[in-house]
């Protein structure tokens, strides 16, 4: 009995974690900016440690907030001041191999990337809403099209079947046939479509960051594949420009921070920093390292003059800051294209439906009068 209980407190600590971990994400963009700041004030006066206890104490244990520093207090010193040890499994690893990049180059680089992290993180944030306005918008015109698809079937069909059932099927119209054909065909598939819908959704989420290859270099120019390119390529650019300001960017430093990214990405961006690293083996330097598909061919064109001009590491960067700006714009405007494209597809779906019962009600109505003109 002992045994299940300490058992069963083990995993409620887990999960406790874990739900903490997951609320924390939502504004950690605020806690980055707050960190960096305070540090900035006090100029080395207070470690991070005393942040953390100092949270624990004013937050408490009944906020997330406060619970988490109390952790990391405890947390810090015994892993000898790595925040990445300290942060990992609340905060994202991607986000963690930049905060250990930058922590190891000295904490005026640690304020500067922890600025960085809640500046791109705010921007992901709000790209985030525009997708789920415009996810939202797609799945009720999903949903409005299953259920026209299931109400011809389950109710519109049978109801003119019903009333006009004396009517011999030779005095059809050609509207009415195909009406009752697809009235056939959703009653016997509507669930291979409904799982078909499904699976294409799932795809979608897996694709992100699992697809590679021509597939996705195509994809990665529409709305939701370019938006999450854009964004880690921000995050991306943003960790390079911290480990090569220190070191001018020699290519031998450029493959090393390469190959760091490159031990906590996924599958996509591994396919894309691989390519790097191979541009790199052969010898090409500036910005036709990263001629691997992760810029827009007019971005990649800026980052090269701005690289010829300014220098690898300052043209990073100022491409960078050029590409976080255009995000939202570039979105937004796709967006908004694509949320009244769903709607006229959704209405027009609903008119053409209504239009073709219409015509198939006319056409039974007239069939139905020649058929008793005759007896």
């Amino acid at each position: 009995m002992s045994r299940a209980r300490g058992r069963l407190a083990s995993w409620q600590l887990i999960a406790k974690q874990v739900f903490d971990g997951w609320c924390f994400r939502r504004q950690r963009a605020d806690y980055y900016d707050y960190l960096s700041g305070f540090m900035r004030s006090v100029g080395g006066a207070r470690t991070l440690k005393d942040i953390f206890s100092q949270d624990a104490q004013r937050y408490g244990v009944k906020t997330t907030r406060g619970r988490l520093s109390a952790q990391w207090a405890a947390a810090y010193p015994m892993s000898g001041g790595d925040l990445h040890a300290t942060w990992r499994g609340v905060l994202p690893e991607d986000e963690l191999v930049i905060v250990r990049v930058a922590q190891l180059a000295g904490n005026v680089a640690l304020i500067d990337t922890l600025h960085d992290l809640a500046a791109v993180q705010r921007l992901v944030a709000n790209a985030r809403e525009i997708l789920v306005n415009t996810v939202t918008v797609a799945v009720i015109a999903l949903l409005v099209w299953v259920v026209m698809m299931l109400l011809v079937p389950l109710f519109t069909v049978p109801r003119l079947v019903d009333v006009f059932g004396m009517l011999p099927t030779e005095y059809y119209g050609s509207a009415t046939r195909r009406l009752f054909a697809f009235s056939r065909f959703s009653g016997r598939w509507w669930g291979w479509v409904i799982l078909g819908v499904v699976c294409a959704v799932c795809w979608v989420g897996w694709s992100f960051s699992n697809l590679v290859g021509p597939v996705r270099q195509w994809l990665d120019r529409f709305l939701i594949w370019r938006l999450y390119r854009c964004v880690a390529t921000v995050r991306m650019l943003s960790v390079l420009h911290v480990v090569l300001v220190r070191h001018e960017g020699e290519s031998t430093q450029l493959r090393s921070a390469l190959a760091m990214l490159r031990r906590g990405a996924n599958r996509w961006q591994a396919w894309h920093l691989d390519q790097m690293m191979r541009h790199i083996d052969r010898g090409w330097v500036g910005a036709r390292t990263f001629d691997t598909g992760l810029f827009d061919r007019a971005l990649y064109w800026y980052l090269q003059d701005m690289v010829l001009v300014r220098g690898l590491v300052e043209g990073l960067n100022i491409t960078k800051q050029r590409l976080g700006t255009q995000i939202l714009h570039v979105v937004s405007r796709q967006a908004a294209l694509a949320r009244w494209v769903m709607l006229l597809w959704c209405v027009g779906a609903m008119l053409g439906l209504g239009v073709w019962h219409y015509v198939a009600i006319d056409e039974l109505r007239r069939g139905l009068m020649i058929f008793y003109a005759g007896q």
